[in-house]
């Protein structure tokens, strides 16, 4: 249907935003026979799951992004001085450039930009507003400079905004398989799985055979870790643990039942069943998570978890919006759009640039919302590094446990299709404000990167944004990306959307 034939229509269903959940939404109601209008305001698929170019995100820092959910973007870009060798950057060093609330005032002030010229310095140009030294962008300095040459490789890279992986028996795996999407979206393997302290990165055994095979861990240690698995992977050992155990925490079980301390407590409870610093879980629930863990290795080779080639997350919910489409729902991206109750009191008058639509019922992700409330808050760094530093042409899953909490990164590189050869990159995120947590992240990140330097760092805060006022009952939102480090909290909160909707 053409976006001029759409005035006057009318919708059982529209969907405002291209994220994941909202994606997953819009492709189940059209197979199930709704008819669907799916938007999206911003000119690109993926909402808080988008991944773009380093030019693109630097655009999208500028000019898309939701200043309510990500109120500031700082980067840092390293430098080094005429004649001498790149130095070693410290990440809490002052950002080269900050990117607040009024960027987009700023970035459209900015009479210096041209209609035409490279990417490199089209980029360079939105940025040099909120540079912290003054930037004169016809004379760059060392950080412009450095910039400029990252750029030049600017399409070798797909940066996500909120990188996630998939168990190999988790919710998504299963949805994409149920959907037949899973025939054409490219997954690689998560080959690996590193516990990271301050004194070192260790390789977390991940199956009876590394167990065996490991050299860092003792006789002992290796019988401990043993027993932890065969029990807790066994049902009818676990289930008699719990019963025992009643309603303890899994830490304290891990130190009491199964003799746990130190790395080994640190490996088990922070990267196998993914425990945050200051998140409380019983028996029953840690249990369950090893099990998930476990269960997951062999069904694709001897990896827990997929990685999506081409931007994750992203490339995921472009092929469910594709889904929809065949179905017969209709799309229009890069259009304002508001939503009013309906002047007869049924359904919801939705106004766009090419007309005014009709719809029963409207899914919307929160940032569509006019008034929201904050709900809770992450920190996210995204560093491009210039070496590999947990293998060649991998991927990696790693958890920094520091003294003051606890920090889940990812790891890609270009067998994922995310960085140009001999480059990579670190993702590292962790619950709470960045000006709480900055420092968390740059010693994470200091850990886990050895001896490589840290080209470009880019630090923001995400808000969970909650719709407050008056809501429909027949108004669903959606709440977008969490901390977890895998992608089934997303389908679970999509398909109970779903259910909602179609009965």
């Amino acid at each position: 249907m053409a976006e001029r034939e759409l005035d006057g229509q009318s919708f059982d269903l529209v969907v405002l935003g291209t994220g994941l959940e909202e994606a997953i939404i819009a492709s189940e109601a059209a197979a199930a026979g709704k008819s669907v209008l799916h938007i999206d305001r911003n000119p690109y698929y993926g909402g808080a799951y988008a991944s773009f170019t380093l030019n693109g995100l630097i655009e999208w820092a500028v000019c898309h992004r939701d200043q309510r959910q990500i109120p500031i973007v700082e980067i840092l870009v390293s430098t080094k001085a005429e004649g001498e060798e790149e130095r070693r950057q410290q990440l809490t060093d002052q950002p080269t450039f900050v990117i607040g609330k009024d960027s987009r005032g700023a970035a459209a002030s900015d009479p210096a930009e041209p209609a035409t010229g490279s990417r490199a310095s089209e980029a360079l140009r939105r940025l040099a507003p909120f540079a912290t030294n003054n930037m004169c962008v016809d004379e760059p300095d060392s950080a412009a400079k450095a910039l400029l040459e990252l750029l030049q490789n600017d399409r070798n890279y797909q940066i996500e905004l909120a990188p996630k992986v998939a168990l190999c028996r988790g919710q998504m795996i299963d949805l994409l398989i149920d959907s037949g999407i899973g025939e054409y979206v490219q997954f690689r393997g998560v080959e690996h799985n590193y516990l990271v302290r301050d004194n070192g990165v260790e390789r977390v055994p991940e199956s009876k055979e590394d167990i065996f095979a490991s050299t860092t861990l003792s006789l002992i240690e290796k019988r401990k870790l043993m027993r932890v698995i065969t029990t807790v992977a066994d049902q009818e050992q676990s289930k008699a643990v719990i019963e025992q155990a009643g309603g303890v925490l899994f830490e304290k079980l891990l130190r009491e039942r199964f003799k746990l301390d130190g790395k080994l407590l640190d490996a088990v409870l922070r990267c196998v069943a993914r425990v945050g610093f200051n998140e409380q879980v019983d028996a029953a629930e840690g249990c369950r998570r090893i099990q998930r863990y476990v269960t997951s290795m062999g069904r694709y080779g001897r990896m827990a978890y997929l990685c999506g080639l081409y931007g994750g997350g992203s490339e995921i919910a472009q092929s469910f919006c594709r889904l929809c489409a065949v179905a017969g729902g209709t799309y229009v991206l890069g259009e304002d759009v508001s939503v009013e109750p309906a002047n007869d009191g049924a359904g919801f008058t939705v106004s766009l640039g090419v007309g005014t639509i009709k719809a029963a019922r409207v899914v919307m992700d929160s940032t569509y919302a006019s008034t929201v409330t904050h709900g809770h808050v992450l920190s996210r760094a995204i560093c491009i590094l210039d070496a590999h530093i947990l293998g060649e042409d991998t991927t990696a899953l790693a958890t920094y446990v520091g003294s003051s909490g606890v920090v889940s990164m990812l790891y890609v590189t270009q067998a994922t299709m995310a960085a140009p050869k001999g480059k990579s990159i670190l993702y590292a995120w962790v619950e709470g404000r960045l000006s709480e947590n900055k420092v968390l992240l740059c010693h994470a990140i200091s850990a886990t990167r050895g001896n490589a330097s840290a080209l470009l760092t880019l630090f923001m805060e995400t808000h969970s944004l909650v719709a407050s006022g008056s809501v429909s009952d027949d108004i669903i939102h959606t709440k977008g990306p969490d901390a977890t480090v895998d992608l089934d909290s997303a389908v679970t909160a999509a398909q109970s959307i779903t259910e909602l909707i179609l009965g």
